[in-house]
């Protein structure tokens, strides 16, 4: 999101943006500048022909309709943003707890 009006679209092929993934783990962030410009800069080298990753750092509203493919070994499973990432877990950790206690369905006769 660059402001209150104007967010950047990976989904249309005029847009560079499509160009970069998310990653749990990486190589580069944006910078808003005076909400006029968004730079991308690297968090680390990065080699030609790397790809672009950086993280998305979407909300937890609807994460379920997000998951994450990234492959990195501390991957969390949604692209959220790192700050999200406890409150997610204990989210994850309550949801298999409320599913292990339920009975197992028996067949119908």
């Amino acid at each position: 999101i660059l402001n209150g009006r104007y967010d950047l679209d990976g989904n249309f092929d005029w847009n560079d943006a499509r160009l970069i993934n998310h990653s749990c783990n990486p190589n580069c962030e944006t910078e808003i500048d005076n909400d006029l410009r968004i730079w991308v800069t690297a968090l680390r080298d990065i080699a030609a022909g790397d790809e672009l990753f950086f993280d998305y750092n979407f909300d937890l509203e609807s994460y379920e309709d997000h998951p994450c493919r990234c492959g990195q070994p501390e991957c969390i499973g949604y692209i959220v943003g790192r700050e999200y990432w406890e409150k997610l877990k204990r989210q994850l950790a309550a949801r298999e707890k409320s599913k292990a206690k339920r009975p197992a369905k028996s067949p119908n006769p």
